[in-house]
């Protein structure tokens, strides 16, 4: 089979499913609709949102997404007319081709896209992928997250492993010093959740995103935090004098101070080929393999899943030798027809 010319990832990140549809970017003139797979930056900002709006076209999400997105974005995310929330295992139909979302298992809300397309077939986009999905798109053509190349590792360790032995980590220091969490917006949260002393600990440092994410992480019935006061704050300094040791968390170490009081946990995807989860840089900071990305065998056995007729691996949100290695491994594991986007030429309509 050729290389298709009307799917694939662009330079700036907008994955392409036909002539109607563009995923996690900018929307296209000819474009009906832009379909947001999650609420990481990386794949959906206010401007792109504002830019559907102000073309009059269709911004579908579901609606966790789309709560989380209102946190901090300042676009019409209740009531805008060209608002479309769609929830999982749902389609959404239009003249030509129907749009339907399935769980991604990577933060609250994240989804698989498929476009059902009358002329193209059935064009997929994993999305950001966890490691635990339990339902998959059916598609023709699938466009595959590379975060992670897909190599096979000889980790002895699981993610479960690693958030276990961080969370007794984290208990066994509370009560003998300041606490630092700075881990990806979601697995924060899931850290929150796994870490579940607020009965204890009632009150943490963040800002206003780590607030409005835990608030609807919360809503869904997950352990978090039972306030935050706002890191600068006189709330913050009136709360550092009340108690001997606090907690602060952060979506991303630029949050912290540069030399932050107390122990800091890093979590984040360096770090998972490591013989431990957990590697102390030095007593006072110390790096955490976890991630909410599907890792090694896992994104085979997802591809496998799908069973698509061809793959394209995403180069442009990482480094592009993960693409490569990853529609390599593919091509030889699975059988599967795959290129990387940086193969495929598409077309201008």
């Amino acid at each position: 089979m050729k290389k298709p010319d009307f799917v694939g990832c662009k330079e700036d990140g907008t994955i392409v499913l036909g002539n109607h549809v563009s995923s996690d970017g900018k929307v296209e003139e000819h474009n009906k609709a832009i379909v947001f797979s999650h609420a990481h930056e990386d794949h959906v900002t206010n401007n792109s949102i504002a830019d559907a709006y102000l073309k009059d076209k269709k911004v579908v999400m579901t609606d966790d997404t789309r709560k989380l997105c209102a946190t901090t974005m300042l676009c019409n995310l209740v009531s805008d007319y060209n608002l479309e929330i769609l929830e999982h295992g749902k389609e959404l139909e239009f003249d030509d081709f129907s749009i339907e979302l399935l769980e991604a298992g990577h933060i609250l809300g994240s989804s698989q896209i498929l476009v059902n397309d009358k002329k193209y077939g059935k064009l997929g986009y994993s999305g950001d992928i966890g490691e635990n999905i339990n339902s998959f798109i059916d598609a023709d053509i699938l466009v595959l997250d590379s975060t992670y190349s897909g190599e096979h590792t000889n980790r002895k360790w699981t993610m479960q492993d690693s958030m276990s032995q961080l969370v007794e980590d984290i208990k066994k220091h509370i009560d003998q010093d300041d606490i630092n969490i700075v881990a990806d917006p979601g697995l924060l949260e899931l850290i929150l959740h796994e870490l579940n002393i607020w009965n204890r600990v009632p009150v943490v440092i963040g800002d206003k995103k780590e607030a409005g994410w835990s608030q609807v992480y919360k809503e869904k019935h997950y352990e978090q935090p039972n306030a935050y006061v706002l890191k600068g704050s006189d709330d913050e300094r009136e709360l550092k004098i009340q108690n001997q040791f606090n907690i602060t968390v952060a979506h991303n170490r630029s949050k912290l101070d540069e030399n932050p009081k107390g122990i800091t946990y890093i979590a984040k995807n360096f770090g998972i080929e490591n013989e431990e989860p957990i590697n102390e840089v030095s007593e006072k900071f110390k790096l955490v393999g976890l991630s909410c990305h599907a890792t090694g065998k896992s994104i085979l056995n997802y591809v496998e899943k799908v069973s698509p007729d061809i793959v394209i691996t995403d180069s442009s949100r990482t480094n592009t030798e993960n693409a490569k290695k990853l529609a390599k491994i593919v091509q030889q594991e699975a059988g599967i027809q795959s290129f990387t986007s940086d193969e495929i030429k598409l077309k201008k309509i």
